[in-house]
């Protein structure tokens, strides 16, 4: 009589067989019992690390893309602070003509042309500071907000990294009771043959 208990310890097959021409022993119910639940525990701890890495995976892909984003728009800050003073320096400067051109001793008409020609270019220059004002603000929005989605996917990626190492430690420990259990199992084998 031939007995067969295929068992998978450290993830591969085992194979034990125990002859005897004993009639008929039979392993106890509750060891094939023990261990198949022990195998769907294990398998079930190892799908959920798995998705746990792959979740975690993708919010590492995420945080990467929003910090590449704070990048960029801390260059369009920068560049636009940059554009905004060069603004200021100019406007002032035609504030200085129109001064200058209201005190000095031109004629009235040469000074009327300057003062209305300097106008105009202030005029023209309050709109596109008043413009690059606009898109500094928003910029400057948009990068608070991606840099609060990055602090928030870092929270969820470290969370996940808990999660993980939880499973892998629920996976060791059903992995050394599974083993405890084969290896009882093929005492309780070696016993039979014994018989």
């Amino acid at each position: 009589m031939f007995i067969e208990c295929i068992s998978l310890v450290g993830g591969v097959d085992l194979k034990v067989t125990a002859s005897s021409s004993v009639s008929s022993p039979t392993f106890p119910s509750h060891f094939h019992h023990n261990m198949d639940k022990l195998r769907e525990k294990i398998n079930s701890y190892r799908d959920l690390a798995d998705q746990a890495n792959a979740r975690a995976e993708s919010l590492d892909q995420q945080l990467k893309a929003l910090q590449d984003l704070n990048s960029q728009q801390e260059r369009e800050i920068y560049s636009l602070n940059n554009r905004n003073k060069q603004l200021e320096e100019n406007l002032e400067k035609a504030q200085d003509e129109v001064e200058r051109l209201k005190q000095g001793e031109h004629k009235e008409d040469d000074i009327r042309k300057e003062y209305e020609s300097a106008q105009r270019k202030i005029s023209l220059l309050e709109a596109e500071l008043e413009n690059s004002d606009k898109a500094l603000r928003e910029t400057t929005q948009n990068f608070r907000e991606a840099d609060v989605k990055a602090e928030h996917f870092e929270r969820k990626r470290h969370n996940l990294e808990a999660e993980i190492q939880a499973q892998e430690k629920k996976y060791e420990d059903l992995q050394v009771k599974y083993q405890d259990l084969a290896h009882q199992l093929e005492e309780f084998s070696s016993q039979l043959d014994q018989i």
